[in-house]
């Protein structure tokens, strides 16, 4: 028997994902003060992981233990399958948990790993190239904008939260049928319509921003070309203080050099290798451990 006049709404899943975030959170902060207690070198290097770590482990328990999260049961809602009939299997919730705590992180790596080849790679034109990296770049611009129109699909029309939800098939229903708020749902819509337009209008403003640049990108070319055997003639403390980070594109603070000879702001080149482990230039691997800060003298 279908279970679909039963499909939870929005304020059910809303409130059970909220409510397991808390608790995955509070496993976070565990994970991490015992990391911290074993090395601060340590902790530095994987604290990043420890959210994601409490996730899996927070989920992988009570699908192995066929389960309810405790947002699910504080809520009362229970997972189904595609055809609202019975639970999915397990292997069905481990991917979607996989996915949806570790989809985009593993997808940038491999849009990282495969520009690296394309730079490698002797046998591609130089035009091809170009065009393969404005590919890849444009594929990770693409991803907050898909979340925010799934999200907004979800606040007017209910249904699956999660995309790896909607990429498994898995649905949520309310086994307390009785407690179903309907009053909620047109709050929810109106906050749906209010998301799309801002998402609207911030694709907009994004590709307004991108055509300035390109109309930009021939004067600030023209005035390198004219500045250049200037900059070559000053003295080498003077052009390293003077230059722009390549991230920022401002000038550059608290000067940090990789192992590979190319010049940061220190916090910049941080949040970069927070999610690739490669130059931004020359995409040479580099570590957090051996970028150094460089001190300029002015005598």
């Amino acid at each position: 028997m279908s279970l679909f006049h039963a499909n939870a709404g929005q304020a059910e899943i809303i409130r059970s994902v909220q409510k397991d975030q808390e608790h995955i959170e509070y496993v976070r902060t565990a994970l991490s003060e015992v990391l911290l207690l074993l090395s601060q070198r340590h902790w530095f290097k994987y604290n990043a992981l420890c959210k994601l770590i409490a996730e899996i482990l927070y989920h992988h328990y009570a699908i192995v233990n066929n389960l309810q999260t405790l947002g699910e049961e504080y809520t009362g809602i229970i997972q189904v399958d595609a055809n609202y009939v019975m639970l999915p299997n397990k292997a069905l919730q481990l991917l979607a948990v996989l996915l949806e705590y570790g989809g985009e992180h593993v997808a940038d790596r491999v849009l990282t790993y495969v520009q690296t080849e394309i730079d490698r790679s002797e046998e591609l034109l130089d035009s091809v190239k170009d065009s393969l990296h404005r590919l890849i770049d444009t594929l990770r611009v693409v991803v907050p904008y898909v979340r925010g129109f799934h999200t907004s699909l979800f606040y007017i029309n209910g249904g699956k939260y999660h995309i790896s939800k909607r990429l498994t098939g898995i649905n949520y229903v309310l086994i307390r049928n009785w407690l179903k708020e309907d009053h909620s749902i047109y709050g929810y819509k109106v906050l749906g319509y209010v998301t799309l337009t801002q998402l609207i209008l911030a694709l907009a403003a994004r590709y307004r921003q991108h055509r300035m640049e390109a109309k930009q990108k021939p004067a600030v070319s023209a005035r390198s070309t004219i500045n250049r055997p200037r900059s070559a003639s000053g003295s080498g403390a003077e052009t390293g203080a003077t230059r722009n980070c390549a991230l920022c594109m401002d000038t550059t603070q608290d000067i940090s050099v990789t192992q590979c000879g190319h010049l940061f702001c220190w916090h910049c080149i941080l949040n970069w290798l927070e999610k690739r482990q490669v130059c931004p230039i020359c995409r040479e691997a580099i570590k957090k451990t051996r970028v150094g800060k460089c001190r300029i003298s002015n005598n």
